[in-house]
């Protein structure tokens, strides 16, 4: 595994807390990719990666870091990832679910994922109970033994919601013409609420909530947004290197009048050989 050093850039709140990496499919493309989880926090981090590769280098501790790249770690709403992996294992057919032990998730190897990550995902057990309540038909057979399967009209309830135009962040607002009348802006407004939301989706939700919000993926360009952002494999880094570093910086506590005035005291005093003369 390579152990060239990456610099990652986290959100404050996360910055001085150790973090796990997590090897887990992307829940629209469903290839392997990089998570970092606040395990505590119960909060799941995307790494996504700024290419500046041959073009910069950065400066570390005592060491110059070539590849200029970046990677971004942002907060992801780990209910796309629970989608993703409940789509798969859920299904039965087409618009068909069947009924699997959700613990039984972390038992095995499916294809490329990886037990730990799955293991560590599961004991996030707010996070586990929200997916279940929101996405999932449940039956609980014994107190530790609860079988779940996709609820298709859960789903695309929460799915509205996430493309409600109330919703619309600010920072797109300038996206949206000035001059067009109420009705077109709220449903401009859902149409980017959804191509947003369709970049964490399966192709099969993706088409689900078009239809419902009538979105058509030609006037959208989804394919190509989502081919514009590099999620990160997790062999692009050594596993510890680009974990943040969880010794917080030590902090100078501040003076006493006692040691400002023997510090004062000190730099006023002469060394103890200028009371002895030069021999010539």
């Amino acid at each position: 595994m390579s152990s060239v050093k990456k610099v990652l850039v986290v959100p404050k709140q996360q910055s001085g807390k150790k973090l796990q990496q997590l090897r887990l499919p992307h829940p629209s493309t469903a290839v392997l990719s990089s998570f970092y989880a606040d395990i505590q926090a119960e909060v799941i981090l995307e790494a996504a990666t700024v290419n500046m590769k041959g073009k910069r280098s950065w400066l570390g501790d005592l060491c110059v870091i070539c590849d200029g790249s970046a990677s971004l770690l942002t907060p992801i709403d780990p209910l796309f990832i629970y989608l993703g992996l409940l789509t798969k294992f859920t299904s039965a057919g087409e618009d068909k679910w069947k009924f699997v032990d959700i613990s039984a998730l972390a038992l095995d190897k499916h294809e490329q994922m990886d037990v730990a990550s799955l293991g560590l995902l599961l004991e996030m057990k707010r996070v586990l109970s929200l997916a279940l309540e929101t996405l999932c038909e449940v039956k609980e057979i014994t107190a530790d033994t609860k079988m779940v399967r996709i609820d298709s009209e859960k789903v695309l309830g929460w799915l509205r919601r996430k493309c409600d135009p109330a919703r619309f962040p600010e920072s797109l607002k300038s996206m949206i013409p000035k001059d067009m009348a109420d009705d077109a802006v709220q449903r401009a407004k859902s149409r980017e609420m959804a191509l947003l939301v369709a970049e964490y989706l399966p192709e099969y939700w993706v088409e689900k909530i078009f239809t419902e919000l009538s979105v058509h993926d030609s006037e959208c360009g989804l394919e190509q947004r989502v081919k514009a952002v590099a999620f990160d494999s997790p062999d692009s880094y050594a596993l510890g290197v680009a974990t943040p570093s969880t010794i917080a910086s030590k902090v100078e506590k501040p003076k006493t009048a006692k040691e400002k005035q023997l510090e004062k005291a000190a730099k006023k005093s002469k060394p103890i050989t200028s009371f002895f003369q030069k021999k010539t």
